[in-house]
């Protein structure tokens, strides 16, 4: 029930209710209280330090050298269940790299490597072919947690999730311009019905493995690298006995994310890349092994059969499609609680078929036995409410009101380029108040219902989600625009809105792998 109630009362990126370090300390509390090696980071966009184990992270420092020198280490670029992502210099090509080190007990069953190795193989002339990872180079760092595979890419840059992150804002106010926000989804989907047609499901489809290409970063020195994307911020690590000492598995501290969401406009493409594929699997192989980590993109049969196929990365590809437009995720958790997600899906589409709706344990803590939300609640607290999808995709844009007028010219001018042009010629994100108009509304809510659906039979199919028409509206059609500065909240908010809440809390992990950039700018 934590989930339910340490929620707070509007759709908020960051509050200061929680923050990521507080719920990861909270989650380790709960879960191994009495076998905590190490205080909880200062910091709030780090990697679980608890991590740092046997068959762990390995431990890595700014300024350090791997591969007999070849790849020195400059920055961090973020972190994973099983990798942490790491900003270098190739001393031999002189350009900038991305490493991702794998975990040593992931680096000995992850078929990320084969997998890529097989698509580079079995390419074909295909346009999808340029949105995927490519690597470099692979080596074997001997640590003190074990044996880690590290693969070396071309750096890339934020991932869409780290590019809606809005602190201090209502979620989805940092969504992307709506033509682009269906550009960038057209790709994905090609990608996704590339790997298809190759025999490969994607198995880990999030925002959060889907990278914007970045230009010319190639010319970038050292010093730039520092200018565009600031100095590593650290904390040194403390163990709970107060020595570290005997820990030689852990770093002396721990490094956070760069932010690389904040570079000018300049150096964005409108071209995304797919990365990531440690989740990936063959379509002829068994699935039941290869189930991702994110619950927030499970399909119904991920989540009661652990059935992972190609149909259940269609439903992923809707849920990413809905937060690529919305600019917050379709379905949210807390420590991705399974019940958390599965009540909104169904107070968003309906009641679960058999035998899933009976097998669901906790349904009577939120429906009645028809689906619908239990009309008296004990407290007077309501946990379920009816949100029906269409409402949700009406929605997007609804909470702009709630900023100021000085937070409106704050967020404006950081969207100019470095020339001073205005957000409306060279902006990637949508200008507060724009609303998605009755037309793209109803368009909308037919191509996601069409895939959300139980059944992973009746979802639509790569080619016919490619060829619906939401990908080619107008963009004079897809948007209204309100007053920004509204001070009165629309109606659906006063109707009890808190209900459908982003996961405000929680800092938006940057993607784990990195591809090779475009050299074609967006503008």
């Amino acid at each position: 029930m934590i989930a339910e109630f340490s929620r707070p009362l509007t759709r908020y990126s960051n509050t200061s209710v929680y923050s990521v370090r507080t719920l990861q300390f909270l989650n380790s509390v709960m879960t191994t209280a009495s076998s905590l090696q190490f205080v909880p980071s200062s910091l709030d966009n780090v990697e679980q330090i608890e991590n740092y184990r046997t068959g762990g992270f390995h431990p890595v420092s700014i300024g350090e050298s791997f591969s007999r020198g070849r790849y020195r280490v400059l920055h961090k670029l973020g972190f994973g269940g099983f990798s942490t992502v790491w900003l270098a210099r190739d001393e031999q090509s002189h350009r900038l790299v991305s490493l991702k080190i794998m975990t040593a007990e992931a680096s000995k069953t992850c078929d990320e490597m084969r997998i890529l190795q097989y698509l580079k193989d079995s390419a074909i002339c295909h346009p999808a072919c340029d949105h995927i990872l490519c690597v470099l180079d692979h080596f074997t760092i001997d640590g003190p947690n074990g044996s880690h595979s590290c693969l070396v890419s071309p750096f890339a840059g934020p991932s869409l999730a780290q590019m809606a992150y809005s602190p201090g804002q209502p979620a989805g106010t940092r969504r992307l311009r709506g033509a682009l926000a269906r550009k960038f989804a057209k790709q994905v989907t090609g990608i996704v019905g590339y790997l298809h047609s190759r025999g490969v499901a994607h198995g880990d489809l999030t925002s959060s493995n889907i990278l914007i290409q970045l230009a010319h970063v190639d010319s970038w020195s050292d010093h730039d690298v520092y200018e565009r994307l600031g100095f590593p911020v650290t904390a040194k690590v403390r163990a709970c006995s107060g020595e570290l000492n005997d820990k030689p598995c852990a770093p002396d501290y721990l490094v956070e994310s760069a932010n690389l969401s904040n570079l000018e406009y300049k150096w964005f493409t409108e071209r995304v890349l797919l990365v990531d594929f440690g989740q990936s699997f063959f379509l002829q192989t068994s699935s039941s092994d290869n189930v991702a980590i994110t619950v927030s993109y499970f399909a119904p049969e991920v989540f009661f059969e652990e059935k992972a196929s190609n149909l259940s990365d269609i439903w992923a590809l809707g849920c990413t499609i809905f937060e690529i437009r919305a600019g917050f995720q379709l379905f949210e958790s807390f420590f991705d609680d399974p019940d958390d997600v599965i009540r909104q899906m169904v107070q968003t589409l309906g009641k679960l078929p058999e035998p899933w709706w009976s097998s669901w344990e906790r349904r009577n803590d939120f429906f009645d036995e028809d689906g619908k939300p239990k009309k008296y609640w004990p407290n007077d607290i309501p946990l379920s409410k009816e949100y029906p999808l269409i409402q949700l995709i009406r929605d997007i844009g609804a909470d702009d009101y709630q900023l100021v007028a000085d937070e409106v010219a704050v967020e404006t001018d950081n969207m100019k380029s470095s020339d001073g042009t205005e957000p409306e010629t060279k902006s990637m994100f949508e200008p507060m108040g724009k609303r998605l108009s009755a037309t793209e509304v109803e368009v909308f809510e037919d191509l996601l219902h069409k895939v959300l659906r139980y059944n992973p039979e009746q979802r639509l199919q790569i080619q016919e989600i490619i060829n619906h028409s939401w990908f080619t509206i107008p963009s004079e059609s897809s948007s209204t625009v309100m007053d920004p500065i509204s001070t009165t909240a629309p109606s659906h908010t006063k109707r009890g809105k808190s209900d459908r809440i982003a996961n405000g809390n929680e800092k938006v992990q940057t993607s784990e792998c990195c591809c090779f950039p475009s050299e074609r700018p967006c503008f």
